[in-house]
C-alpha cells in the first residue's frame, strides 16, 4: 500500500520542532522506578516506571550483553506505556486482511511503498521486535535501545524510515530499559523478515546523536514536548517541501497520506496542529486538546481519520498528566496560519460477513 509524503527527512523536525530547553535543576526523572511520585506518569493500563543509567551503543559481533533490562513488572508496565506512547505496535505489528493481526504482535512484516515528492518511492518492511530468534532475541539490551535511539543496528547498518528514530533519541535511558524491558515480555513470535537495505534514504536523515539521556522538566510545557517527541507529532504534522521538511511551520499541516484500500479510498492532510485560532487548533482549549487525542474526536463531533486511526487506540490510555502536558506544549508552539487541503476520503464500509 502506499502513502503520500515523504518520511525521508522529517526526522530533522524533531531536534528544532519537538523539543523545548531544559531546566538546569536536578528534577526527578520522569519513568523513575524510583521515584514513586512519578508513578502517576504512567498510572492507566499499560503503564509503569523503570531504570537504567549506560548509554546504548550498538555491537556488530552480537555478543554484547551489557545493560540487562530489569524484569521488574512496574518497569514492564511503563515499558508498554511507552511503546504506546511511541506507536510500536502500529507498524510492528503484520496486517491481516481487515486489519492488523494482534495475534502477531510485534512480529514485524508490515511493507509499505513510500511516495516521495520527487515522484519516485521506496519500500519499507518492519522487522520483528519481538525476544524470539528471528527478532530481538539474539540482542543485547544496549541494542536494541541503540536502534531505538540512535539507529545503529548489531550488523552496523542504519535504521531508514519511517522509523522515528531523531524523536526516540529523545527517551531517557530509564524509558529505553522499560521499553526492552517489556519487548522482552510479549510473547514472541517466529516471523522471519527479510529486511530491505534502505540504507540511502537512512543518510539522508542525517547523522542521529548519542542519545543524551537529559531528565524530563517538570513544568507541563517541558513534559509535554518529552511527551510529544515519543509520539513524533511533527513527524507527520510539518509541511514538507521537495527538500524536506518545512522547519519554518513546524506543526503547520498539510501532509498528504493515502490509507490502504481496506480503510477507503481518496486522500488526507495532516492537521495544522499550532494554536492558529482558523487554521489550526487555536480554538482548542487544553482539555479538548487532550480529550481528542485520547478519544479520536474533534471538538465538532466529527472523527480523526488517517494514520492517527492506528495510533488512537494506543493513546486512549495516555495519562491525565502527560494529556495535559502535551495539550500545554502544543498550545506553546508559534502559531502557524496553514490552511490544510480538504480531505477527498471517504472510508469504506464494514467488511463482508464470512
Amino acid at each position: 500500500m502506499s502513502r503520500l509524503g515523504m518520511f525521508a527527512l522529517v526526522g530533522a523536525v524533531a531536534l528544532a520542532g519537538c523539543s523545548k530547553k531544559d531546566d538546569k535543576k536536578e528534577p526527578a526523572k520522569a519513568g523513575s522506578a524510583s521515584d514513586p511520585k512519578k508513578v502517576e506518569h504512567g498510572k492507566a493500563e499499560g503503564k509503569g516506571t523503570g531504570g537504567g543509567e549506560k548509554t546504548a551503543t550498538g555491537s556488530k559481533d552480537g555478543k554484547e550483553h551489557s545493560g540487562k533490562a530489569p524484569a521488574d513488572p512496574k518497569v514492564i508496565e511503563r515499558g508498554k506505556y511507552v511503546a504506546n506512547l511511541g506507536g510500536c505496535a502500529a507498524c510492528h505489528t503484520p496486517m491481516g486482511p481487515t486489519g492488523p493481526d494482534m495475534s502477531k504482535l510485534f512480529g514485524g512484516g508490515l511493507e509499505m511503498e513510500e511516495k516521495l515528492p520527487d515522484g519516485s518511492t521506496f519500500k519499507w518492511r518492519t522487522p520483528n521486535i519481538t525476544n524470539h530468534d528471528t527478532g530481538i532475541g539474539k540482542w543485547s539490551d544496549d541494542q536494541v535501545i541503540a536502534a531505538i535511539r540512535e539507529g545503529a543496528l548489531p550488523d552496523g547498518r542504519k535504521v531508514g524510515p519511517p522509523m522515528a528514530v531523531a524523536f526516540y533519541n529523545r527517551i531517557t535511558d530509564d524509558d529505553a530499559k522499560a521499553l526492552v524491558a517489556y519487548l522482552r515480555s510479549v510473547p514472541p513470535v517466529d516471523n522471519k523478515v527479510e529486511p530491505i537495505d534502505n540504507t540511502k534514504m537512512a543518510e539522508m536523515m542525517g547523522p542521529i546523536p548519542k542519545a543524551k539521556n537529559e531528565p524530563v522538566p517538570d513544568d507541563p510545557v517541558g513534559k509535554g514536548a518529552y511527551v510529544a517527541s515519543i509520539m513524533h507529532c511533527a513527524m507527520c504534522h510539518t509541511p514538507m517541501t521537495d527538500k524536506g521538511p518545512d522547519m519554518s511551520r513546524p506543526f503547520a499541516g498539510g501532509m498528504p497520506f493515502e490509507m490502504p484500500p481496506m480503510f477507503g479510498t481518496g486522500v488526507l492532510y495532516a492537521a495544522n496542529i499550532t494554536p492558529d485560532p482558523e487554521t489550526g487548533i487555536g480554538k482548542y482549549s487544553e482539555d479538548d486538546i487532550a480529550k481528542a487525542v485520547r478519544s479520536g474526536v474533534r471538538i465538532d463531533g466529527s472523527p480523526i481519520l488517517g494514520p492517527m486511526s492506528f495510533y488512537l487506540p494506543l493513546w486512549s490510555n495516555l495519562s491525565d498528566d502527560d494529556a495535559k502536558a502535551l495539550a500545554a506544549f502544543l498550545k506553546s508552539v508559534p502559531p502557524v496560519v496553514n490552511k490544510v487541503p480538504a480531505s477527498t476520503f471517504k472510508p469504506a464500509g464494514p467488511p463482508p460477513a464470512q
